[in-house]
């Protein structure tokens, strides 16, 4: 299972993936995964759903997708889902899914699971799960790119913002993050400061 999950978790950092749970009420929320060498978690708040479905039943289901039209129908409560027979959870057919067992190991808040894989159902072609902090370096790289373009406001402005992205970067894709160091060095070397 740990190579299969390289497919869609090619290096450490937060994913955000779409997560079936039951036990109280079946949902499907977006939830980040955190992905260190082969182990993976979730960090849940107590007071929500997603928590007290896991505390009830602790098996999941995960789903890999890059369609954000996922994302925002799952946050609006308007996905339509069937329930996997064998797990008791809720899944998207077309999706990708990996059944897991999720096993709380902290009861900080938000709590700690343990994400153990049980089994991998592929469903459409197999596509990376959504990274953050990869998606938003081109963002930054975009942004770079102005920085001796812009003046005054709206280059104040800019180095806000490429400070927030370096710091999502940085907490959700470490492995980008040191390819970037030498971009914000030479940032840095210009007399900005990002963080």
């Amino acid at each position: 299972m740990k190579k299969f999950l390289k497919m869609f978790f090619p290096h450490d950092g937060i994913y955000e993936v779409l997560v079936g749970t039951s036990g109280i009420k079946p949902i499907i929320k977006p939830l980040g995964i955190v992905v260190e060498a082969s182990e993976l978690k979730f960090k849940i708040y107590k007071s929500t759903l997603t928590y007290s479905n896991l505390e009830k039943n602790n098996k999941c289901s995960i789903h890999v997708s890059l369609n954000t039209d996922f994302f925002i129908l799952s946050m609006l409560d308007k996905l339509t889902f069937d329930m996997d027979s064998e797990y008791n959870v809720p899944i998207l057919n077309n999706l990708n899914i990996i059944y897991a067992e999720c096993s709380k190991v902290s009861d900080n808040d938000p709590s700690i699971f343990s994400v153990k894989p049980l089994d991998l159902e592929i469903n459409s072609i197999p596509t990376r799960a959504y990274n953050r902090g990869d998606y938003i370096s081109v963002d930054f790289l975009v942004n770079y790119t102005r920085l001796d373009i812009y003046k005054g406001e709206e280059l104040e402005k800019l180095i806000r913002i490429l400070g927030y992205e370096l710091g999502v970067i940085k907490r959700t894709s470490p492995h980008t993050y040191s390819l970037l160091e030498e971009i914000v060095n030479k940032i840095r070397l210009k007399g900005f400061k990002l963080d």
